[in-house]
């Protein structure tokens, strides 16, 4: 699912922690712009991240929607009232899922190539800033609509501020092209949706479940299994499907009860079922006893 572009900068942010050279950052991501401020955390608790992330906003402004990771620092109650107080929404990727938070998660390799190659950090960080994007503008013209005085020589008349043409900022063409070549190259495939009450295969947990209701973030869904209730991608679910002794129990219920399939779970589901970490049932071959 390509990222929707927001209508104007700063609007919506992602934001993620990185460790190099045994420190460790937070980073901040636009977007818009694709505009990325990093800071230097010590130590790494929650409190240490909110009060840089205010004082980048202060720098800026207060974004409409931050997308985090489920890290301790992000999913604490710390959070959650700075939200509130500063009138943002959080919105969390799905867990074990990092492709949810994949703008966070590209920037914060491409600044951890800048800052491993560059004897001056900070003039990396300022080259990115001003380097032009695929659109013809550089993160800085993005989100603040001029240029940024570097050591390269520039023209008085070239750091006058300037608005953007959104019209090429905004060109669908070449989103909907890297989808296309990323679907081709993953072999992506449509998937069913689930509704509550199926029992699915959980591929990282390696357990069976069953989904309980759609969380309110695309494609993620929460599972009621052996170690409680979870949150998980679609793509970590795997529909478990009904056996014919399942069926033929069901059917049989069904006509003398009255009771919907959904209802009924059949012996065989919950025990002495072995399956594999893609959720197919395994079945041992018949041999002949001699």
């Amino acid at each position: 699912m390509p990222t929707d572009l927001p209508e104007r900068p700063w609007q919506k942010l992602g934001a993620d922690l990185f460790t190099l050279k045994d420190k460790s950052y937070l980073l901040l991501i636009d977007y818009f712009s694709r505009f990325v401020e990093i800071a230097q955390l010590s130590p790494t608790r929650s409190v240490n991240v909110i009060v840089h992330l205010k004082s980048m906003f202060a720098c800026h402004w207060i974004p409409e929607t931050l997308i985090t990771d489920n890290g301790p620092q992000f999913s604490c109650q710390e959070m959650e009232q700075f939200a509130k107080e500063y009138c943002f929404e959080h919105v969390t990727s799905s867990p074990r899922y990092p492709q949810s938070n994949g703008e966070a998660e590209r920037a914060v390799r491409t600044v951890k190539e800048l800052l491993k190659k560059a004897s001056h950090p900070y003039r990396a960080l300022l080259a990115y800033r001003t380097t032009a994007l695929a659109n013809g503008y550089s993160p800085a013209q993005l989100l603040m609509g001029r240029r940024l005085r570097t050591t390269l020589p520039m023209l008085p008349e070239a750091m006058q501020p300037c608005v953007p043409d959104l019209q090429q900022v905004r060109h669908v063409e070449r989103r909907m092209r890297q989808t296309k070549c990323f679907n081709a190259r993953h072999r992506t495939r449509d998937l069913d949706k689930l509704l509550p009450g199926h029992s699915v295969w959980i591929t990282d947990a390696k357990s069976q479940g069953t989904v309980t209701s759609v969380h309110q973030t695309p494609w993620s869904y929460v599972i009621s299994g052996p170690h409680g209730a979870i949150r998980r991608n679609r793509s970590h679910l795997m529909p478990i499907p009904m056996s014919e002794i399942q069926t033929e129990l069901e059917l049989t219920q069904s006509n003398e009860k009255s009771i919907p399939k959904e209802a009924v779970s059949g012996p065989k589901a919950q025990h002495g079922v072995v399956r594999t970490r893609s959720g197919r049932e395994v079945k041992k071959p018949e041999r002949l006893k001699l």
